[in-house]
């Protein structure tokens, strides 16, 4: 099990799950989605953390148990400061390497924070979704007759739609978070994650963010996409566009027999060795000494 800290950011006091392991080569700092949260990850926080690594794992604002003074005004950009200010506090804690592995629309959010911060050495992704694209947005919603209404809605009328609170599970396909039904029931139904909700004013946001940075010009550091190969929520080919325009190393693994949530083997066992790898290859290998 993980330990557990605070963090404050602005008005936010930010839970964080935390494998701590002081001679650690490099530290992973797990992102949830939508439908998640710190705690959710755990399965992967553990699995890194056997294997020699420091992990953690925050809550991002309207998740988990981080406290929030007023959930209604919560924005998209809350969560590229939250996650931002989580990788400036690991950053200052020791000169260990920093590797950020980003989950379903964690994904985009670590890869924006990563080109925001430039401090990670590693950028790990299951997927890239660019809220932007009419596909992407079809295939997140629950049904996809709301793709075309729920945008302009948001946007239309924002001093009406801003503050109403809106279901995760009826805005986003969340029983299609995992492939075993009885695992996407729990998260769909569990209030600090899939059953959370989130202001209009987070959902307009977020549809309205582009990435800070064209994936032309992202320059910091390689690039490791580790897809569900059977993720019937966001399928590989949504992530494959942006992607492919990635001017950095880069690697697409593809999971198999995995869900959007990646439980299933030999998917989990395949994302064991890639990051593995992976960390080996950025030198945050165990066993490394970490860069002056």
């Amino acid at each position: 099990m993980p330990g557990e800290e605070w963090l404050d950011v602005g008005a936010f006091r930010v839970h964080l799950d935390c494998w701590r392991r002081p001679e650690a080569p490099a530290t992973l700092v797990l992102v949830h989605g939508g439908g998640g949260n710190g705690r959710l990850l755990a399965p992967f926080g553990a699995m890194v953390a056997s294997l020699g690594y420091e992990v953690v794992a925050p809550d991002l604002p309207g998740y988990g148990l981080t406290r929030v003074p007023d959930k209604r005004s919560l924005v998209y950009d809350d969560w590229r400061d939250t996650l931002a200010a989580v990788l400036e506090a690991e950053a200052g804690r020791s000169r260990r390497p920093l590797v950020v592995f980003g989950a379903s629309m964690g994904g985009m959010l670590a890869y924006d924070v990563t080109a925001r911060t430039r401090l990670p050495v590693g950028l790990v992704s299951t997927c890239f979704l660019a809220p932007r694209d009419p596909e992407v947005r079809r295939r997140m919603v629950r049904w996809p007759w709301m793709s075309g209404l729920a945008g302009p809605m948001l946007t239309a009328l924002p001093f009406l739609t801003d503050p109403l609170p809106v279901p995760m599970r009826l805005a986003g396909n969340m029983l299609a978070i995992a492939n075993k039904p009885e695992l996407a029931r729990a998260i769909a139904s569990d209030p600090l994650a899939g059953g959370t909700w989130m202001p209009g004013r987070f959902l307009r946001t977020f549809l309205e963010s582009e990435p800070l940075v064209p994936p032309e010009s992202f320059d910091v550091c390689p690039v490791l996409l580790t897809h569900p190969a059977d993720d019937r929520w966001t399928n590989v080919s949504l992530s494959k566009p942006f992607f492919e325009r990635l001017r950095v190393p880069k690697r697409l693994v593809l999971l198999g027999n995995a869900g959007h949530f990646p439980v299933e083997e030999p998917g989990v066992s395949r994302l064991r060795q890639a990051l593995l790898d992976f960390l080996a290859e950025l030198g945050a290998a165990v066993g490394a000494t970490p860069s002056p």
